[in-house]
């Protein structure tokens, strides 16, 4: 039992210096690098949108940023306003009728007693 646990801290510590190593070269290149602005000879492509490319057979969805009434020269439609939907009355139901009182058994049934 000691010799896992003593296996498992070699490897845990390993871990940690193989994690150590790779923050410090990290750091090491960032600090070796140079800076964006150090270098005058370098000259920065403006940033361009990506042009759409349209492939053969697809619609073009760019022509339809614009409403259709108004590419057509058609005037602006006049809106209706909707009328409110009408809520639904929920019927009450009617409770239950109450029926005459229990009729007794007759002497001639067999009679049966619920004990609880």
């Amino acid at each position: 039992m000691e010799k896992v646990l003593l296996v498992m801290a070699l490897l845990g510590s390993a871990h940690l210096a193989f994690r150590g190593v790779g923050k410090v070269g990290k750091l090491v290149i960032a600090l070796a690098a140079p800076k964006a602005g150090a270098i005058s000879s370098v000259v920065r492509m403006p940033e361009v949108r990506p042009m759409a490319v349209s492939k053969d057979g697809e619609d073009d969805w760019s022509r339809y940023d614009i409403p259709a009434f108004i590419r057509r020269g058609i005037p602006m439609p006049t809106l209706e306003p909707m009328p409110a939907k009408e809520t639904k009355t929920r019927k009450r139901r009617s409770k239950a009728k109450t029926e005459g009182a229990a009729t007794p058994a007759s002497s001639d049934t067999a009679t049966f007693e619920v004990v609880a």
